[in-house]
This record gives C-alpha cells, sequence and structure tokens, in this order.
C-alpha cells in the first residue's frame, strides 16, 4: 500500500491519473520505475524513507518467512498427492469390509490378527489425510486472498505469485544496502566549513 502511495505520488508529478490498486503484473514495474534525477527507483525512495522515519516498512519479509519454501510448492501436486492418499485410504477400508466378512468363516483367527493390526492403522492414515485435507484448503484459501490482493484470477498459480514477491523482496534487500552505502559515504564527506562572522562582516563591505 505504501508503495502504491509513492508510486501515485509520482505519477502526480509527471501529471498522471492515480492508480486505484496494484496487480501483480504492475508490483516490479512500479517498484523500479525512476524519479526525476534518472537513478532513484520508487522502491529506493520508499525503503529510504522507511528507514530514516523507523517506519520498519523494510521489513516486510520477516513477516513472510515461508513465502520461500511455499514458491518450491504446487498447490495443484498437493491436491493430486491428497487424491492418491485418498484412494489408498479408500482402498485400505475395502480390505477391511472383506476380512470382515472373513471372520464369520471357521478358518477366521488369521483375518482377526490381520484386523487388529489394520484398523489402528487405518484410523491413524484417515486423521492424517483429513488434517493435510483441512491444511490444504486453508492453503488455497489464502491462495485465493493474495490473488484478489493482487486483482488477480483465483485460477494464477500461487507459485507466480510467490515468485513476484520473492523478486520484489530482492529489490527491496537491493535499495537497503544502496541506503547503507549512502550513509557510509556521508559520513565519510568531510563537514561543510562554517563562516565565521568576522569574515561575513568583510565580505559584506
Amino acid at each position: 500500500k505504501r508503495l502504491l502511495a509513492v508510486g501515485n505520488l509520482m505519477n502526480e508529478s509527471s501529471g498522471k491519473l492515480k492508480a486505484s490498486g496494484i496487480t501483480l503484473d504492475s508490483l516490479i514495474k512500479t517498484a523500479t520505475k525512476k524519479g526525476s534525477d534518472g537513478k532513484t527507483t520508487v522502491i529506493d525512495h520508499l525503503v529510504s524513507t522507511a528507514i530514516s522515519n523507523n517506519l520498519g516498512l523494510e521489513k516486510f519479509w520477516d513477516d513472510m518467512p515461508s513465502v520461500r519454501d511455499a514458491n518450491k510448492l504446487s498447490l495443484e501436486e498437493f491436491q493430486l498427492s491428497i487424491q492418491e492418499l485418498q484412494t489408498g485410504a479408500k482402498n485400505i477400508e475395502n480390505v477391511l469390509n472383506a476380512e470382515s466378512i472373513a471372520l464369520t468363516d471357521e478358518s477366521s483367527k488369521p483375518s482377526k490378527i490381520f484386523l487388529d493390526k489394520l484398523v489402528p492403522f487405518y484410523s491413524t492414515c484417515t486423521t492424517e489425510i483429513n488434517d493435510l485435507k483441512k491444511l490444504f484448503d486453508s492453503s488455497v484459501g489464502t491462495a485465493h486472498r493474495l490473488s484478489s490482493f493482487f486483482a488477480e484470477d483465483v485460477k494464477t498459480n500461487s507459485s507466480t505469485i510467490f515468485g513476484v514477491m520473492i523478486d520484489f523482496a530482492q529489490l527491496v534487500e537491493r535499495s537497503k544496502e544502496l541506503h547503507k552505502r549512502k550513509e557510509k559515504a556521508a559520513k565519510r564527506r568531510p563537514p561543510t566549513p562554517k563562516v565565521k562572522r568576522r569574515d561575513m562582516n568583510i565580505a559584506t563591505k
């Protein structure tokens, strides 16, 4: 939101209209847009302002430590894996039903031993799969909210969104390093000599 605000200030100064929102596609374009000096970008100005005023904005990446890991995953592959697990659990259920019927037979001892082992496993299995399904549904909801924030279609691949966010974070880090270098250069710069009052009087005469 702050990035959009700074971008709009630069738009106003160049006679352009304000933008009502920021899209995934415009995030990097807005961040790398240069000011009147032809060097300072929007993100450079934003990061420098945030650091100088202790806004903490440049630390936004600390709030999203799992984005890099999330970028390596695919919700589509996650869904397929859950479906495979559910199919496997259904097969186990069919075996349990068949073995339960076999208990009515006179030679049911092997089936009973087998069931004693398989029933607890099946119970644990279904619980774990249900937990995974809840986690998946929660992840899909988060991905949809993120897509909506950037005005993207909810079908947008989550890795695409995370990839852009990582690229944006790298721009922030570059701007932070640039700000540090400028601060060090300013400290090394010799102070401007003060004009003595006597010298000023001579100059006015």
